[in-house]
């Protein structure tokens, strides 16, 4: 993906339209057209004006001037409707690519990026990053834009009639423009905490609520109540801050406009009396001065959404365009499986300033199924991690078959390598299009076979609506067995040729444990396993047990080898098991 995304909103705004590069020229030229038409009308009503008010009155002058102004009308009005329907393509196709770009760049950051971040939050900055600048670029097309080429027109005609009127109007704009581009900044400031703060009150709400059957169990309600409520205050508080400031822009607008009506109106009174204007001119000067304050009287209000806008947008892109961490290396190859051994060649990694392995090396044969056994915080789901680019290590190599991991394609590293995770999450959607994940061209058939070697298909086959049935967030509407079969289905059906299995059968009973265990040993076949393991059915299928105890490998054997030793740790793991669950306390 590219990592050159603008992180400023209208840099990114931008950068998408170029997209759509030519529905967004044809807006842009309709409205530039269309404004200026529209500001005609006062030339038109000015010289229906004095074309009435002449002795003699020509009517022939009138009746031009008179159809010359619904003509005007029409042919802005289909004008306006030129730049409604290519706008419209415009800012489609301008969300569709917003949102694509984000999700895919957002999809391509570490595992610890979306680990120390909520779910919810980071949904809502996509939608604030494309809904902001969207916005913003609608209201800049539809609204600012217009305001300008009119001012400018406005200016020009008021100057050609007398040029102490265009003065009188150029010298208030650059007044009036000034003031709220100075509280503009000041909102935009604002709207990005104000943002923020509803960003992080969202993740809060979609973090609770994904949790409620927690909150439920331990009655906790008023407790968690008060914690969001925590959020929702400082979202009011914000909120008000970035409102206070809008309405002084109002009010600050309303005073330059009544002072702009006065000097307009009197001045062309003035120059009407002095008889160095026409009644028409005096007649466009009101109509000039009625357009200017219905627009600028509401663009505080204009300014507010804006900076609104902007601010969401701001917020959303810099969290989600943050750098990637982990990438393919520049002129990176696909990995090419020979085997499938493992090495680990004097690798160092710390995480969050904690050194976890030093200096540390391993050799895992092909074809060779090793169970790995320490405590909490030992390396052992680290070691998983480094070996799917979680992490890159800080110094050393780690290669399968010979390919230092680093130097290959994220996408080929990770194919060659299926994943049974010991907490399942399944997307919700049906039961075939989370097993068909692992290999989106399988078919049905294929499908079906994995879940029977997974001893899955009785199960799903006894579920009203079978393969199609919906499996709710996250899996909610199956048992943890039965999440833990489909991840096993899945690695079936992905036929990847290293298995990573973190403890696969943790969350099965006792019987259903059993059932599966065959299953588990036909995957493991002809396949390097690296297997997380506590329960003794999974550790003695292994060939190798590897004991890690603070980054180091403190026992290394087969698991009969290592019950010879009658004063080893894993002999007193052994001896110490409870219910086929090995404790290393």
């Amino acid at each position: 993906m590219n990592q050159d995304i603008p992180k400023k909103p209208v840099s990114f705004g931008i950068f998408i339209s170029k997209l759509h590069k030519k529905w967004a020229i044809g807006a842009l030229l309709f409205v530039f057209v269309g404004t200026g038409l529209d500001r005609l009308s006062v030339i038109i009503l000015r010289n229906l004006t004095d074309s009435i008010s002449a002795r003699p009155i020509e009517i022939n002058l009138v009746w031009m001037w008179a159809i010359l102004y619904p003509v005007q009308y029409l042919t802005t009005a289909v004008i306006w409707r030129g730049s409604g329907f290519t706008g419209m393509q415009w800012f489609m196709g301008f969300r569709y690519s917003a949102y694509q770009s984000l999700y895919e760049y957002l999809s391509l950051h570490n595992k610890d990026y979306f680990d120390s971040r909520f779910a919810g939050s980071l949904a809502n900055k996509i939608s604030n990053a494309v809904d902001g600048t969207e916005s913003l670029f609608e209201k800049t097309l539809w609204n600012f834009i217009p305001i300008g080429i009119g001012l400018f027109w406005y200016v020009i005609f008021a100057w050609l009639s007398d040029f102490r009127l265009g003065f009188i109007i150029a010298i208030w704009s650059i007044i009036f423009l000034s003031l709220n581009v100075f509280f503009a900044k000041k909102l935009q400031k604002y709207s990005y905490v104000f943002a923020k703060s509803l960003s992080t009150l969202k993740g809060s709400i979609v973090d609770s609520i994904s949790n409620i059957s927690l909150v439920h169990e331990y009655s906790y309600i008023s407790g968690e109540r008060e914690y969001i409520e925590k959020f929702v205050s400082k979202s009011r508080e914000t909120g008000l801050r970035h409102w206070w400031i809008s309405e002084w822009v109002l009010v600050t607008n309303g005073i330059l406009i009544t002072i702009f009506i006065l000097f307009m109106v009197g001045a062309s009174i003035y120059l009407f009396q002095h008889k160095l204007i026409s009644i028409g001119v005096v007649i466009m000067v009101v109509a000039i001065v009625a357009d200017l304050s219905h627009q600028f009287l509401f663009i505080g209000q204009e300014m507010r959404n804006a900076a609104g806008y902007y601010g969401e947008a701001k917020e959303g892109l810099e969290e989600i365009l943050k750098e990637h961490v982990i990438v393919d290396s520049p002129g990176a190859i696909k990995l090419k499986i020979l085997k499938g051994s493992i090495s680990l060649e004097s690798i160092d990694f710390e995480y969050e300033n904690t050194k976890v392995f030093k200096d540390f090396s391993l050799e895992i044969p092909a074809g060779q199924k090793v169970g790995f056994i320490g405590r909490s915080g030992a390396g052992k789901t680290t070691f998983v991690s480094l070996l799917l680019r979680h992490f890159d290590v800080q110094k050393g190599e780690i290669k399968i078959d010979g390919q230092n991991i680093y130097n290959v394609t994220l996408d080929s590293l990770r194919h060659a390598i299926a994943f049974v995770p010991q907490d399942t999450s399944l997307f919700h959607r049906s039961i075939k299009e989370n097993i068909r994940y692992s290999s989106p061209e399988a078919t049905d058939l294929e499908i079906k076979q994995a879940t029977k070697n997974a001893q899955a298909d009785r199960f799903i086959n006894e579920l009203p609506k079978g393969y199609d049935t919906l499996v709710g967030e996250r899996g909610i509407k199956l048992s943890g067995g039965q999440r833990q079969r489909i991840a096993i289905a899945r690695a079936f059906l992905k036929n990847a040729p290293i298995l990573v299995l973190d403890e696969a059968t943790s969350s099965l009973d006792s019987e259903s444990e059993s059932i599966i265990q065959h299953s588990l040993e036909d995957l493991m076949k002809d396949r390097t396993v690296i297997a997380i393991a506590h329960r003794l059915s999974t550790v003695k299928k292994m060939d190798r047990i590897i004991i890690i105890d603070d980054g180091k490998i403190v026992e290394d054997g087969s698991p009969e080898d290592l019950l010879k030793k009658s004063d080893g740790l894993f002999k007193k793991m052994w001896n110490h098991q409870v219910k086929g669950f090995i404790f290393d306390e």
